[in-house]
């Protein structure tokens, strides 16, 4: 019996975090004296502490919170157009029903660009702009009568680029920097921890370690299985909640 291999750089933030998290109870339920890792389990806190702290710099930033609205602002814009467009292809006029099928092409290539991280969908939603914008496809637009929603969320993708920009500007770069540095060490703190534990029970024999190595190999089944998963998802990225820090 041994522990379960795992690449925690493959994990975004809040799932690296959750997995430490419940590592860390995990330990502390047994006792690290129990499992004989209390020095490379002291050394092992505060550096869960640092990613614990550069975790909630990066959520406190002041910009935060605009850039979230702005992004769900952006969301429910470009929501607004696919199903504008959707709604004509069951237009009664034939013409405006043949001009939301072929822009439904479009709409159908980029797939739901709402879904991307933070920055891939900036970039989509300039790419479909400016396909839509073009003399191929004008004359559909206009028909099907998506000008102002085009313009909009023209107007609504530079306005959430500019603050991507001044969040950058503002310092953030630099915390995530901090973060990414401290959740190398606090991995790798717990590769020792792992590597000895595997190297105790070779010594000692299973009987002592057989339940914690038990419940931490489902955990660790759990995070590859997710690490797996967000792998599979294009133009996913880190942070919280649907994207990239919509990631971890």
């Amino acid at each position: 019996m041994k522990i379960s291999p795992i690449t925690l750089s493959r994990l975004r933030n809040d799932a690296n975090f959750q997995f430490h998290t419940e590592f860390s109870s995990l330990v502390e339920k047994q006792t690290p004296e129990a499992l004989k890792i209390k020095p490379l389990f002291d050394a092992y806190l505060p550096l869960y502490e640092k990613v614990d702290l550069a975790l909630k710099k990066i959520n406190k930033s002041s910009l935060t919170e605009q850039i979230q609205e702005a992004d769900r602002v952006r969301d429910n814009i470009w929501k607004g157009l696919v199903d504008t467009n959707t709604a004509a292809l069951r237009h009664f006029d034939p013409a405006v029903q043949k001009s939301a099928k072929k822009l439904k092409i479009v709409f159908d290539t980029y797939g739901n660009i709402a879904k991307k991280t933070f920055n891939e969908q900036t970039s989509a939603t300039y790419n479909i702009l400016q396909d839509l914008e073009s003399s191929k496809y004008a004359p559909d637009v206009s028909a099907v009568g998506l000008g102002q929603w085009i313009a909009e969320l023209k107007t609504r993708n530079n306005a959430f680029a500019d603050l991507m920009r001044e969040r950058v500007d503002e310092g953030s770069l630099k915390v995530d920097i901090v973060l990414k540095k401290a959740r190398t060490q606090l991995d790798n703190a717990y590769y020792s921890i792992a590597d000895l534990i595997n190297a105790l029970v070779l010594v000692e024999g299973a009987a002592n370690y057989e339940s914690f190595i038990k419940k931490l190999n489902l955990n660790i089944a759990k995070y590859n299985l997710l690490a797996t998963q967000n792998s599979r998802k294009p133009g996913k990225g880190k942070g919280k909640g649907k994207k990239e820090e919509k990631e971890g």
